[in-house]
C-alpha cells in the first residue's frame, strides 16, 4: 500500500503519525552507532559483569545486539521515508531482527547480575556453536579448506571450554552447559516481561510483543499462511475455473505496531547500557 498520495482512514492516519514520530529517534540512534561506542568505566555495573568472561564480555554482547537492532530499524526508516510504501512482508522481517537484537540486549542488561552473566554466556556459547555448524557443510571441504577447517574446529572447541570454565563460576556443571539452547521465542517473552511487566506497561504491549515476534517469524520464514492472512476477503477475485486470487496488503497499524514494539525495547536497551556503563 502506498500512502504518497492516498487519503488513509483515521486509524491509519494516527499510526502514520506515530510512525513518523519514531523516525528521528531511530536516526539519532543510527548516527550514534557510526562512532566509537561508550565503554564501561572501571567499577561500573557492566564492568563487573564483564569480569566473568573477558574474551567476549557481556558489554560486547549487549552492544552488538543493540547495533544490530538499530541498523535494522534504520534500514526500515530509510526505506519507509524513501518509498512511503508499506510492503506486505519485507518490513516485518527487518523489524523482527530489530526486535530480536533489542531483546537479546535487554536479556543481558536487565535483572540480577548472575542471571545477566548467564544470559550473556548463553549467547556467546550459541554463537560459537553456530560458527562450528558452518564447518560441517560440504562447501568448505570442496574448496580445499580442510586443514584450515580443522584448525578452526580446534579453536572453537577451546572457546567452548573457556565458556564452560566461566559458567562453572556461576555454579553450572558441564552437563548443564551442554544442554543450553538459545530459544529466541523464550528470550522475547522474558525481555518483554522485563520491559513491560510489573506495572511498567499495559498487558497488550506485554503479551503483544511475543505475538508480533511469532507473526514476524512467519514472514521471515516465508510461510504461505502469513500472506494468506494479509488478503482482504472483499478483494478476492474468483476465476471461471474456480481458483481465487487475492493480493496481500498490510496497514500502517500493523507496521506501526511492529516498529513500536522494537523501538520501545531498544529504547530501554540503550538506556540500560548507558546506565550500567557509568560508575555504580
Amino acid at each position: 500500500m502506498d500512502y504518497s498520495g492516498a487519503q488513509p482512514a483515521d486509524d491509519e492516519t494516527d499510526w502514520l503519525q506515530r510512525l513518523n514520530s519514531m523516525l528521528p529517534t531511530i536516526a539519532k540512534w543510527a548516527e550514534r552507532t557510526r562512532s566509537a561506542p561508550s565503554t564501561p568505566v572501571p567499577g561500573s555495573s557492566l564492568a563487573r559483569d564483564d569480569e566473568l568472561f573477558p574474551p567476549q564480555p557481556a558489554s560486547h554482547v549487549a552492544y552488538a545486539a543493540i547495533v544490530t537492532a538499530t541498523e535494522h530499524l534504520d534500514l526500515f526508516r530509510v526505506a519507509f521515508q524513501a518509498s512511503r510504501a508499506l510492503f506486505p512482508s519485507g518490513y516485518f522481517t527487518l523489524l523482527r531482527t530489530a526486535l530480536m537484537g533489542a531483546a537479546q540486549a535487554i536479556w543481558v542488561l536487565k535483572g540480577p547480575r548472575p542471571q545477566r552473566q548467564e544470559n550473556a554466556l548463553r549467547i556467546v556459547r550459541d554463537d560459537i556453536k553456530q560458527r562450528h555448524g558452518l564447518l560441517t557443510v560440504d562447501v568448505p571441504e570442496a574448496l580445499g579448506l580442510g586443514e584450515r577447517i580443522e584448525e578452526e574446529r580446534e579453536r572453537l572447541q577451546r572457546q567452548l571450554r573457556e565458556v564452560q570454565a566461566a559458567a562453572a563460576h556461576l555454579g553450572f556443571n558441564a552437563k548443564a552447559v551442554n544442554g543450553w539452547r538459545l530459544n529466541m521465542t523464550q528470550v522475547i517473552k522474558t525481555a518483554s516481561e522485563l520491559v513491560h511487566g510489573n506495572g511498567q506497561g499495559d498487558e497488550a504491549t506485554r503479551y503483544g510483543t511475543s505475538l508480533l515476534w511469532r507473526l514476524q517469524s512467519g514472514h521471515a520464514h516465508g510461510t504461505p499462511s502469513m500472506r494468506i492472512m494479509q488478503v482482504e476477503r472483499t478483494e478476492v477475485t474468483a476465476h471461471d475455473d474456480g481458483t481465487l486470487f487475492g493480493k496481500a496488503t498490510t496497514t500502517a497499524v500493523d507496521v506501526g505496531a511492529a516498529a513500536a514494539a522494537s523501538l520501545l525495547m531498544l529504547n530501554d536497551a540503550w538506556r540500560l547500557y548507558d546506565l550500567r556503563c557509568q560508575p555504580a
